[in-house]
């Protein structure tokens, strides 16, 4: 059913066989149909029933109540929200309804539909359900922080999929697999913890690329490496399951795609120095790329889909405690500063809002929880999709993204075309599929 427009408060004259206010019609099975409010009987309260009157059958009227059962709400929710992920509609509207307590069940039941469904399907709509995920997660604040692993897990998707865009086989028109396929499928086979084995095995004529495109690409290289050292610095702490990344810890998908970056990163390395990531560690000797692949192989061994499934042993425990000794752990600035509507309305309280005009929103239960991993406010500021710095006052014109608070700046800086292709993905929508907003050379 689409909403064709909302209608303004009419008082019409009270009739015995047509409602007296409308508040929205929607085109259905090409019959017109009116949500309205029931003003007829002064003396019943019936101001809490909704009427759905079919234009073609006017004395059809049908009244449905606001309360529902709690498992049957849940049900209508569920329903919404598969509709929205499969035809690609926004599902904010949908996101009002839904209480707190409702988050987690939402969630767990939206991802049990989700794997019922074909590989292809399931391909298709693989980045939208983490988008949706993310927006619920964010309304509740026992899964604020999974909103984090959704964030993060939707750039890293996109990253690997642009990284693997740029290599180009050998010889052309060949039938062989893409090098990107073929990148996933040696990746998987060879379990080697040696960073140099396993890149022996892959054609590396596949991965030459031009140098001025490898040193544009270092800034997404860069998040790559600190990400992965993050993930297993944090690895003796999975107990606590607040903190953000627990979740990539026991994802043997994620941690495959981050391992085949690494081998992708370290053959462009050989290519051009300056594109590695920059690490601070107390040796100068150390190989710290080997070293983080060592780790990320011996956990990604642990949960990968191929195998059974088993806990870290003590040993890579171990070394990764050893980690901050070793190497400056990077503090990753997780989520962008949202400032959205949705996570403000769960109290129910009203709202006074102005075209033109910055809303002044009160504090959420979900932000709290957030405050040692978001940016303050007189801190500097990030273009979270190109990772360059901005400074606390950008000089450049920027866009956020209404939805998760995204910033990013609204003319490129670079002019290679890899950069651009990746600058391409977000021209009408942000990561997670939320729309942008300009915002002011003046935004504090």
């Amino acid at each position: 059913m689409d909403l064709a427009y909302v209608c303004e408060w009419e008082k019409w004259p009270k009739s015995t066989h047509c409602p007296s206010v409308p508040l929205a019609c929607a085109w259905s099975c090409r019959n017109l149909i009116a949500f309205t409010t029931d003003l007829r009987n002064d003396d019943q309260d019936l101001t809490r029933l909704i009427h759905i009157l079919d234009t073609e059958h006017p004395w059809d009227v049908h009244s449905m109540g606001h309360t529902l059962d709690v498992n049957l709400a849940l049900r209508h929710l569920l329903f919404l929200l598969e509709y929205c992920m499969v035809t690609g509609y926004d599902w904010w509207d949908i996101l009002l309804h839904v209480q707190p307590a409702m988050v987690q069940s939402l969630v767990e039941r939206l991802h049990e539909e989700y794997t019922r469904q074909k590989a292809a399907l399931q391909q298709v709509l693989s980045t939208r359900i983490l988008a949706m995920k993310a927006s619920l997660c964010k309304l509740s604040p026992c899964t604020v922080t999974l909103v984090c692993d959704y964030h993060a897990k939707l750039f890293l998707i996109a990253i690997s999929s642009t990284l693997k865009s740029l290599l180009r086989p050998h010889i052309l028109n060949t039938p062989d697999k893409s090098p990107g396929d073929r990148l996933t499928e040696i990746c998987a086979k060879i379990t080697d913890v040696d960073i140099d084995k396993v890149m022996i095995n892959l054609k590396t004529e596949e991965f030459v690329l031009d140098m001025n495109t490898l040193q544009a690409l270092q800034q997404l290289l860069q998040w790559v490496g600190d990400f992965v050292l993050y993930l297993l610095a944090s690895l003796p702490n999975q107990g606590a399951p607040l903190r953000p990344g627990h979740s990539f810890l026991r994802d043997g998908t994620s941690l495959g795609m981050l391992r085949e970056l690494m081998v992708v990163i370290r053959i462009w390395g050989l290519l051009k120095p300056s594109c590695l990531p920059v690490y601070t560690a107390t040796s100068d000797t150390q190989d710290s790329m080997s070293l983080l692949f060592r780790l990320l192989t011996k956990l990604w061994i642990c949960c990968r889909d191929e195998g059974p499934t088993s806990e870290p042993d003590e040993t890579l425990v171990d070394e990764c405690c050893l980690l901050p000794s070793q190497l400056l752990i990077p503090s990753l600035d997780w989520l962008p500063v949202s400032d959205g509507l949705v996570s403000r309305l769960q109290p129910k309280q009203p709202l006074r809002l102005h075209f033109g005009k910055a809303p002044i929103l009160p504090g959420s239960a979900t932000t709290l929880q957030l405050d040692g991993l978001i940016r303050a406010t007189g801190q500097p500021k990030i273009d979270h999709l190109r990772r360059l710095h901005l400074g606390a006052h950008p000089t450049e014109e920027c866009k956020a993204c209404t939805r998760c608070g995204c910033v990013t700046m609204l003319k490129s800086p670079n002019k290679t075309t890899a950069v651009k292709q990746w600058e391409q993905r977000w021209i009408k929508n942000c990561l997670c599929g939320g729309l942008w907003r300009r915002m002011p050379l003046s935004c504090p």
